[in-house]
């Protein structure tokens, strides 16, 4: 529930601190005297418009905070968390906005900076603020798709069909990805089985160019190579006097004497070192030798097939492995070429299988909410007729979404599918007799429409419930008698969420169970707003003013007073309204 608002410096309102009460709360005063500054305030805590005009004058900031406790609220919690923000062990969470008269503004959650996009989705969750300007809303396809759906218990269906769309789609698109896959393939074929039949014959190796080097050079040069090959082995090994040889002869000279002088020692290992290398390059050169002839090839075919990956790696622009990994890579593209048909075929059935799941999550939907709209319909005549509208005609509307170009049938028309269906839900109401059916804002006035959408706002009042509920005037327009119904309603509707409403008729203000008194006052040569929560006489003289008027002084008094305390004790043994109209609106759907 909301524990607390404040209200600083904005507009009349210098420290302004509201505590309203676990159910329904009314807020009084005269005519001007900012009682609708409250619901102005709660606005921005929505992410409504924060211009820099509402600032109290001579002032550099001003704000509106909300001291929140969501302990009881796992959905409201759920929210948070979804946002990313955090809530201490206490439950608490604290909304601020901060309207500077230079710079920008902040907004703060929990202490911490948050945006005003959060604050607005946030904000939006946690009140509901209700207004003569609701037919705006009342007017939207979305609102009446939402209360039909929200009556007849349709979330479930929702959900099959936005997942059926999703896989639609996602079909949908595998296939059109294939499809222009095959035909991009199409125009490419030919020159992809050249390049692919080209690389495939080169027999290219990824070490093979450097063999290639090698041998060519060697060819080239083979006469001079294998000469001083030879000479450079007899000198070594095989000759009259080998290397080899006399370091062995060196070696054996020094090898008694070793222990007798360190650098001697020392000589005699880097001779034995000398020794081992002479052997291993003598080694090196016969194995030269001895395999002189082994490639087999001219020096002509191996130059053409250097020259071969000369001009593929020319050709192609990278390098050898790059080319075998690109023939690697046309072979996958040929070999799922020559399955596209197959391909195409599975994915095409994949695409109708899902196109047919849709068609019939979407007609069921249609099928119940068709059905359904009757029963809401009574259902919110009788909840709305009793609140001064007894000629009420109210019908919910549920047609097809046609689209010639739609990807389902429904009752052999194209319709066009979005995640909540296939269907536009209109509310149109009928408000004198003889005249058209229409839309709320066409036909209603503002006091109806408020009217209007409180009674269907009962209708599915545990869908989606906030932590506040404000109501701006709902009651403008109507006398004392015809307003005692829509505060009977507010009191009910009061019982799952808090209410706020601010209201000028005392057959309202009777029924609400926390009171709060708006006045204006003159301290300073400075006028300010200031609130007072209203109990015992206080109440029944606040009520008195309200049947008397503004003058209400000059009449009488005593029987105002009396008439005040019989308002109150009428109200306190009221009867709750009727809470049956949203279980026989829901009927069998």
């Amino acid at each position: 529930m909301l524990l607390e608002l404040r209200i600083g410096n904005l507009a009349l309102a210098e420290d302004l601190v509201l505590r309203p009460g676990a159910g329904l709360t009314v807020l009084t005063g005269e005519t001007g005297a900012g009682k609708s500054l409250i619901a102005g305030a709660i606005a921005l805590l929505t992410g409504g418009k924060a211009e820099r005009g509402l600032i109290r004058r001579g002032e550099d900031l001003a704000f509106v905070e909300a001291v929140c406790d969501l302990d009881a609220r796992e959905d409201l919690r759920a929210e948070v968390a979804r946002l990313g923000l955090r809530l201490g062990d206490d439950g608490l969470l604290v909304l601020r906005r901060e309207l500077r008269r230079e710079g920008r503004g902040r907004v703060l959650v929990n202490g911490m900076l948050a945006s005003v996009a959060v604050l607005e989705e946030l904000g939006r969750r946690f009140f509901a603020i209700q207004s003569q300007h609701q037919q705006q809303e009342l007017a939207t396809g979305e609102f009446a798709r939402e209360l039909l759906d929200a009556v007849l218990g349709l979330r479930q269906q929702r959900e099959m069909v936005a997942q059926a769309l999703a896989d639609f789609r996602s079909a949908q698109q595998d296939l059109a990805g294939r499809e222009r896959e095959v035909a991009a393939a199409s125009e490419q074929l030919e020159m992809w089985r050249y390049q692919h039949g080209e690389l495939v014959a080169a027999a290219l190796r990824p070490l093979e160019e450097e063999e290639l080097a090698e041998s060519l050079a060697v060819k080239r040069h083979s006469r001079a190579l294998q000469e001083a090959a030879s000479l450079a082995c007899d000198r070594l090994a095989t000759g009259a006097a080998p290397a080899r040889e006399a370091l062995g002869a060196a070696i054996a000279a020094l090898q008694p004497h070793a222990e007798r002088s360190t650098r001697l020692a020392s000589a005699l290992d880097q001779l034995r070192a000398a020794a081992e290398l002479t052997a291993d390059a003598a080694t090196e050169l016969g194995r030269f030798l001895d395999g002189f002839q082994i490639d087999p090839r001219s020096l002509d075919e191996l130059e053409e097939r250097k020259a071969l990956y000369e001009d593929l790696r020319r050709k192609y622009r990278c390098d050898v492995d790059s080319l075998i990994a690109l023939r690697d890579k046309l072979a996958e593209r040929l070999g799922r070429q020559d399955l596209a048909a197959e391909d195409l075929a599975r994915l095409r059935d994949a695409y109708e299988a899902q196109r047919l799941r849709l068609t019939a999550a979407c007609r069921d939907l249609h099928d119940v909410r068709a059905r359904g709209a009757a029963r809401v319909s009574a259902a919110a005549e009788d909840l709305i007729r009793p609140l001064a509208m007894p000629q009420l005609d109210l019908t919910v509307t549920v047609d097809l979404r046609r689209d010639p170009d739609g990807p389902i049938t429904i009752a052999g028309e194209p319709c066009s599918v979005a995640p909540h269906g296939a269907n536009d839900v209109r509310i149109l109401v009928r408000t004198n007799p003889g005249e058209n059916q229409g839309e709320v804002g066409a036909i209603a006035s503002g006091g109806e429409s408020s009217r209007i959408y409180l009674g269907l706002l009962m209708l599915r009042r545990a869908d989606r419930r906030p932590l506040l509920r404000v109501f701006d005037e709902v009651d403008a327009g109507l006398g004392m008698d015809a307003a005692t119904p829509v505060a009977r309603l507010l009191r009910e509707l009061a019982r799952d969420a808090q209410a706020l409403c601010v209201t000028h008729l005392p057959t309202v203000t009777v029924y609400g169970q926390d009171h709060w008194r708006v006045a204006k006052s003159v301290h300073g040569g400075r006028t300010t707003v200031d609130l007072e929560r209203l109990e015992g006489e206080k109440r029944v003289a606040e009520i008195a003013r309200q049947l008397g008027g503004e003058g209400w002084r000059r009449g009488d008094a005593a029987a105002q007073t009396t008439y005040a305390r019989e308002l109150l004790a009428a109200a306190d043994g009221a009867p709750a309204p009727a809470a049956r109209r949203t279980a026989r609106a829901r009927g069998n759907s």
